[in-house]
């Protein structure tokens, strides 16, 4: 395979994505900076909201949903967020992440005065109650006598906390308040019987006005001017979903994230107006310093970024580089020569296809609504039966007619969540194997167009089956590689990761390699695989393959002995491997090619050393990269960004 060094080129933009959370914070020389929250991780605006960058370098933190900056931000650059498995800490303004608490969903996140100049910070997580740390997290304590709910979903403090010790903790049933700085919590009588309250703000001019609000899923937004003693329902807002709420800085007007767009309040919550209810459901809020005046941000389902100028009165979308599209897998036709098609699995656009090689995209199956894929498969025989698979929240999918009408399988064999699907290659006269992955983990195979089901593996040991390869001679060796995941019970976060083989179609495993780490463990097993046993496995930042008839006893287990490289940026920092692909001709190039948070790294010695392959794209975070077949146009290696945005190089 002869490289040709002329650089990616981005294909397909694709703007937006889902913001569950905003804040402000000044920095060091007077600007504001905004951080949004996604499920990609962060992204940061330096003019009001108005464009985006990713600001995260290397691995990112994904599923971000609370964000808290420190209280001396504009000195010591400190950015706290919650995310799906754990708080994590930044002391360079978001760029690099560690991990400061894991177990769990973080729900909420909040700082105030206390011991040191970064403030204490409160976590609201989703089965721990309230944790605070004092030292910008290297301890905890636990901060919950008095709370009989332990699913934390917002958290709110006084502006003078340091004075009056006063907060606030919403659950969802209910909420409590703290008067003696998070020591203890009382319920309190709200107006409405245990209603699920999902957000909370307190005035700035707390001190004064006594004002505090708390938003609920199903009951509107409840209002109290005596710091929390007693509630009433706002009226005018019954029956809406409120997802966040916010203060202008001084306090004169208060804006409410509905399902039907944003409420605002220029009376202190007496009355409201409606606005942007073009924009849906807004589910985060933040009033920005710009120029002499604020603008209003808001934060929207799947759209990304909007902005008010003008009190609420018009919005735009503000979308530019924000790229935060949770897409995360990628799949070829096999006869792409011919059809130049492509299909991408997403969070929030379920499946999309593009029929001009990855230029255009549009839904692949709109009847699917608001179903999160996961997965997608394309049949080894596309050409001929024109075959699609999608793994869904809702089950497995399958189209015959190259996504324009699917029909679900195996609804009586497999639980109803996918979390990834794969087919087998191509033999004359054999039937293709489909492997289905549930979100619990299972793994599940057919080799009859989904009549029949079978479960393969059983538990595997407690672990979750996070990925899997099939030999391209499955029709002779009948080889299967698995790996499995599960939080190691030391603390540390880590998991143990466990890659287990089969020779015989998953009816016996065997383990083939074990180790501790974080990542999904991404495989690529080569052509020739039954001849030299080459085999590709990424550990978080290294590439590892069985050194040939070389071998140790384990576990009563006869194991191949490993060797890896590790795949270093420019700063010589490891980089996550995502994804793996061998060449189709890789016993005559010996070429793997490696998707990484920090861009695409290229072997072409059989995987004994690696060079970065980025130039063009930079250090752009990439989760799925897939080759075409080799045709008259040359054999191209394309790549999702993570976001969303699709890139593609030519390789020969």
């Amino acid at each position: 395979m002869q490289v040709v060094q002329q650089g990616w080129e981005r294909l397909a933009e694709r703007r937006g994505g889902t913001v569950t959370a905003l804040t402000a914070a000044g920095d060091s020389g007077g600007a504001t900076v905004v951080f949004a929250a996604t499920a990609v991780g962060i992204r940061r605006s330096t003019d009001g909201g108005r464009t985006w960058e990713a600001q995260d370098v290397g691995a990112s933190a994904p599923f971000v949903t609370a964000l808290a900056p420190s209280l001396d931000f504009a000195n010591d650059q400190t950015l706290f967020i919650g995310t799906a498995d754990g708080c994590y800490r930044s002391i360079d303004a978001g760029r690099n992440w560690q991990a400061v608490l894991t177990g769990g969903r973080m729900f909420a996140l909040a700082a105030v005065p206390g011991q040191s100049a970064t403030g204490t910070l409160f976590v609201g997580t989703e089965l721990d109650g309230i944790l605070r740390t004092d030292d910008g997290g290297r301890n905890w304590d636990n901060a919950n006598p008095g709370l009989l709910d332990l699913t934390i979903l917002a958290l709110a403090f006084s502006p003078r906390f340091a004075q009056d010790g006063t907060g606030f903790a919403a659950t969802a049933a209910g909420l409590y308040r703290t008067r003696n700085g998070g020591k203890s919590w009382r319920q309190v009588e709200l107006p409405t019987e245990d209603p699920a309250v999902q957000c909370l703000a307190i005035s700035p001019d707390f001190g004064a006005d006594k004002l505090v609000f708390a938003g609920t899923e199903t009951d509107g937004l409840l209002r109290s001017e005596n710091s929390g003693a007693t509630w009433d329902t706002v009226e005018s807002l019954t029956g809406r979903s409120i997802s966040a709420i916010a203060f202008s800085a001084d306090g004169a007007t208060i804006a409410a994230a509905t399902n039907e767009g944003v409420a605002l309040s220029d009376d202190s919550g007496e009355t409201w107006r409606t606005t942007g209810e073009d924009l849906g459901f807004v589910l985060s809020l933040a009033f920005v310093p710009d120029g002499a005046g604020e603008t209003i941000v808001a934060g929207l389902v799947r759209r990304g970024i909007a902005r008010s100028e003008d009190g609420g009165a018009t919005w735009t979308i503000a979308d530019e580089g924000l790229n935060a599209i949770p897409t995360l897998a990628l799949a070829l036709s096999p006869a792409f020569e011919d059809d130049q098609t492509l299909f991408a699995a997403g969070l929030d656009d379920g499946i999309t296809i593009s029929r001009d090689g990855g230029a255009t995209w549009a839904a692949a199956m709109p009847e699917a609504g608001e179903v999160s894929a996961y997965g997608v498969a394309v049949s080894p025989h596309y050409a001929r039966d024109r075959t699609v698979f999608a793994a869904l929240g809702s089950g497995l999918f399958r189209s015959r007619d190259g996504a324009a009408s699917w029909e679900q399988i195996g609804a009586g064999s497999l639980p109803e969540a996918i979390g990834a699907v794969a087919t087998g290659p191509a033999f004359p006269g054999k039937p293709t194997m489909l492997l289905a992955v549930t979100l619990g983990g299972k793994l599940f195979s057919t080799e009859d167009d989904g009549a029949t089901w079978r479960q393969l593996g059983d538990d595997f040991g407690g672990g979750a089956v996070v990925a899997l390869a099939v030999s391209p001679g499955y029709a002779k060796d009948e080889t299967l590689f698995v790996g499995t995941r599960q939080l190691f019970p030391d603390g540390s976060g880590n998991n143990l990761l466990i890659l287990w083989r089969s020779t015989d179609g998953g009816a016996k495993w065997h383990h083939w390699l074990q180790e501790l780490g974080r990542s999904a463990l991404p495989l690529a097993v080569p052509p020739g695989y039954l001849g030299d046993g080459a085999l590709y496995v990424g550990l978080d930042g290294r590439v590892a393959k069985p050194i040939r008839n070389t071998w140790r006893r384990g576990g009563g287990e006869r194991l191949p002995v490993w060797t890896g490289v590790d795949l270093l940026d420019s700063e010589g920092k490891a980089v996550a491997i995502t994804a793996l692909v061998a060449s189709p001709h890789y016993r005559q190039d010996h070429t793997v090619f490696a998707a990484t948070s920090g861009g695409i790294y290229i072997s072409r010695d059989s995987g004994r050393s690696f060079e970065a392959w980025s130039g063009g794209m930079g250090s752009v975070p990439v989760v799925a990269i897939a080759l075409t077949p080799q045709g008259k146009g040359g054999q191209w290696l394309y790549a999702l960004g993570l976001g969303g945005n699709v890139w593609r190089r030519q390789v020969d």
